[in-house]
């Protein structure tokens, strides 16, 4: 899919805020493929549409989750979390997006998993810390990208972050954020 055809596809479909942010998440990816010596256009679309079923009803997610064979425990899960392999699996049958770097960027980037591809690495992290996004923690986590140029160590605290607001919020807990924890905590120096 080309970059413009993308950008019309969400522009249609996503809220003038959401559409900002998959613009800025878009471009921060980019700036990230160049430290990290990724795929540029890759990254820029993976971007780009990691949001695009972020406000499809609840039950058309449930759907996909069971018409596709994808994780079944997702059905425990709300669009927050669905909105990502819901998206992947949409661009791939409904859409033609075959490349697997960009399936698996917009399917993990809310949840994470172990062992990312490097595309999908970029995107959990350009999702957190885009221009716009305010959060604890978020400047310590583009301290470690722009400067340290830890991608690894990024993915870790992102999660241990996001783990730490489940909790708080007395929400379940997917079992590939926490694979994803566990993982990046080993790897993460």
């Amino acid at each position: 899919m080309k970059h413009k055809k993308a950008l019309n596809l969400i522009k249609d479909k996503l809220p003038e805020k959401r559409y900002a942010h998959s613009v800025r998440v878009a471009e921060t990816a980019v700036k990230m493929a160049e430290l990290f010596e990724a795929d540029g256009d890759k990254c820029y679309l993976a971007g780009i549409l990691h949001d695009f079923s972020k406000y499809d009803d609840l039950g058309d997610m449930y759907q996909y989750v069971t018409r596709y064979n994808l994780d079944p425990t997702l059905l425990a899960f709300n669009s927050e979390l669905l909105h990502g392999p819901v998206a992947a699996t949409k661009m791939r049958f409904e859409y033609g997006v075959k490349d697997e770097d960009i399936f698996y960027a917009i399917s993990s980037h809310t949840s994470g998993r172990a062992q990312m591809l490097l595309i999908e690495k970029i995107i959990y992290v350009a999702d957190f810390i885009e221009p716009d996004r305010t959060q604890k923690g978020v400047d310590r986590i583009r301290e470690i990208i722009f400067e340290e140029k830890k991608l690894d160590l990024a993915i870790y605290e992102i999660t241990r972050l996001t783990l730490k607001q489940l909790l708080k919020k007395n929400r379940p807990i997917y079992n590939r954020t926490i694979e994803c924890y566990n993982y990046y905590n080993m790897v993460k120096e």
